[in-house]
């Protein structure tokens, strides 16, 4: 077996998904399991520039690095290998946080003439898999989202509530709320917002631990019980969100993006309050957030 046949059918066997670029960051190879991790196809991406912001990786704050503090770019100056955590932006819109790891390629001289980048997913997908199979069966899984219904959501309220008044087991609630919805409706139609409000669910499924619960609703909202937090973590958690549905954005058929952002709302669970009460707090807060201009995270408790 030749060299180049040899390559191509290592690369197209990984599991992870792996490209490489040349010096000035062109992509020149992009398996299959990159194009299962990002929906993006070879023909997509090879013989275009990752600053292109094709795959837009940002860190937990939003902030951009294939502009910025690009790793790949990094190691292409320097040669050294790199391993870190970003979330990369997915061709139907949603956020995906991957492990990349990203060494350099050298020719016979020993100098740097590519990169190789192998990513992989980095949330408990077997564990959120398996959960939603369960309420899938249950029935208990919103029809326009896939994700947890108010029902369940409820039900995971009302088992925390008496947990914490039993155990003492600690929980925060975060109430989200997509941005100028109505608006999205108006300006391109039902169907565009409802693929809007899939998007921004599957930004929150992905970056959810696998012991949390984050479904729909209602509407255009969001909720997420997590557990085992304390305020200065949920407030992390809830910003989290509120970042990464920032700088998600949904394509059109005609080329056109559709951007959105979420408001929030965040309270630590007290002993004592019921699942009405504690409702009521993160509504509050969630308005507050609405009344300082939107975008942002309110967190109480």
């Amino acid at each position: 077996m030749k060299g180049d046949d040899l390559f191509e059918r290592v690369f197209e066997s990984l599991y992870d998904g792996a490209y490489v670029v040349d010096t000035d960051r062109c992509i020149t190879h992009w398996n299959r399991a990159a194009e299962k991790l990002s929906g993006y196809k070879a023909k997509d991406v090879v013989g275009s520039h990752c600053q292109d912001d094709i795959l837009e990786h940002v860190d937990a704050d939003g902030r951009n690095l294939c502009k910025g503090d690009c790793p790949l770019a990094k190691t292409l100056r320097d040669g050294r290998r790199r391993e870190v955590g970003v979330f990369l932006h997915h061709k139907k819109g949603h956020r995906v946080p991957v492990l990349i790891r990203v060494s350099p390629i050298h020719d016979q001289e020993g100098s740097v003439v590519g990169a190789v980048e192998v990513f992989s997913d980095n949330s408990a997908s077997v564990a959120r898999t398996e959960r939603l199979r369960e309420l899938e069966r249950m029935s208990l899984l919103d029809e326009l989202t896939g994700l947890p219904s108010r029902a369940c959501l409820e039900r995971e309220l009302e088992t925390r509530v008496a947990e914490l008044e039993r155990f003492g087991r600690v929980f925060g609630v975060i109430l989200m709320d997509v941005d100028h919805l109505g608006e999205t409706n108006r300006l391109h139609g039902r169907d565009v917002g409802d693929d809007l409000l899939r998007m921004v669910g599957q930004t929150l499924l992905y970056n959810t631990r696998a012991l949390d619960l984050v479904g729909r609703w209602d509407g255009g909202r969001f909720l997420c019980v997590v557990l085992n937090v304390e305020r200065r973590e949920l407030a992390k958690v809830a910003h989290r969100f509120q970042s990464l549905v920032a700088v998600s954005t949904l394509p059109l058929g005609s080329g056109e993006q559709v951007a959105t952002s979420i408001s929030v709302g965040a309270s630590i669970a007290k002993w004592g309050d019921s699942v009405a009460e504690i409702l009521s707090i993160v509504d509050g807060m969630l308005k507050q957030s609405k009344r300082m201009g939107r975008n942002r995270v309110t967190v109480g408790g």
